[in-house]
């Protein structure tokens, strides 16, 4: 089974200056994009969105991005995410099904068991079992285990509550669920959740995101905050809560209310732990050193809310979707609101960490 395409990176972060110009990918989607996801091979980005389809490209020559293959579903496409060997794209969303799409092949499998929407879908390492395994989050309030040579899921876990968000690194699993809950799932038992913490955020998590080697995990919600949390108590010093993605009026202005967006996406990069990215409704994102409890980058408003947003497999890009995504109503809505996904070249200095 061959992977999409092979490994070539943006380009030395040490050669890129800060200020380079972002890329933008064709514009295919006729709607929002809910889920990036890069694969962790080669410099193929899949892209899931609210038209029902999974666009999949090629931006290893990142001045000649194009189109390779797409995944059509029955519904809105919530999530999306590349298998470790890059031969696979899954994909799942409101039609209830995981849908598969094998690289080799061309050919998508689809497979059903789910009684509400699917709201996330990873591929995870289960130690136990010598094949790709994959994981699903519902509304059901079920995460669902499912091996590809079988026509039904292998195993499901039952959650407290309707599944937001969900991300796997390392041997964990870490479910976000209504009622600010978040589940742990240690990949060596797979069928049984470890621990259920409270979120330290006080309000509606909107995204979570698992370190590489599943030592900690992030979260973001809809006031304007993020958090990073150990998964074991002897790191628990890591633990840290913080304000983000809000406008705060300047000090002459008489108008002194402070504007809060929601922190739409959350991700760790792929080659450093400590790395941290929030992306968020006023069109901004920012680069955090979670170790050292201060802020690497804060970029400019990109002209919409970012929807989503994803680190490449090396740390030498960034990829966020620019779209509507419903926080000020109907009203705001028009057909004129930018709908793209861009690729940030990432600089060095966009990214050392405080000594």
């Amino acid at each position: 089974m061959s992977a999409f395409g092979s490994g070539k990176t943006f380009g030395s972060p040490a050669a890129t200056t800060t200020g380079a110009k972002d890329v933008a990918f064709p514009q295919d989607s006729q709607d929002t994009i809910s889920s990036l996801s890069w694969s962790p091979v080669s410099n193929h980005l899949a892209a899931a969105s609210w038209d029902s389809k999974v666009y999949i490209y090629d931006a290893t020559n990142s001045s000649a991005i194009k189109g390779i293959s797409m995944i059509t579903t029955q519904g809105p496409v919530l999530d999306c995410h590349f298998s470790k060997d890059g031969t696979l794209v899954a994909a799942a969303g409101a039609d209830k099904k995981l849908h598969v799409l094998d690289a080799a092949s061309g050919k998508t499998l689809t497979f059903d068991g789910h009684e509400a929407p699917i709201r996330s879908v990873r591929f995870v390492d289960v130690p136990s079992v010598q094949a790709p395994i994959i994981a699903t989050g519902s509304w059901d309030k079920t995460v669902r285990f499912w091996d590809m040579r079988q026509p039904t899921a292998m195993g499901s876990v039952q959650c407290d509550e309707r599944v937001y968000s969900m991300d796997a690194g390392g041997q964990l699993l870490v479910v976000a669920v209504a009622e600010g809950k978040v589940h742990l799932v240690d990949l060596n038992n797979p069928m049984a959740i470890a621990q259920t913490v409270k979120s330290p955020l006080s309000f509606q998590t909107r995204s979570v995101a698992a370190a590489p080697d599943g030592s900690r995990w992030g979260i973001g919600s809809i006031e304007g905050r993020a958090g990073v949390q150990a998964v074991q108590e002897k790191d628990k010093s890591i633990n840290l809560t913080w304000r983000c993605h809000r406008e705060t009026p300047a000090s002459t202005s008489r108008n002194r209310e402070v504007k809060i967006w929601a922190v739409n996406d959350v991700t760790f990069m792929p080659t450093d732990k400590d790395i941290f990215a929030t992306a968020g409704s006023d069109g901004t994102f920012a680069f955090w050193d979670v170790k050292a409890k201060s802020r690497l980058k804060q970029f400019p408003d990109v002209g919409g809310s970012i929807t989503a947003a994803a680190f490449n497999r090396d740390g030498t890009g960034f990829a966020y979707a620019v779209g509507y995504d419903w926080s000020k109503g109907y009203a705001h809505n028009s057909a004129s609101y930018p709908n793209k996904i861009m690729v940030h070249p990432i600089a060095a200095d966009e990214v050392k960490k405080k000594k």
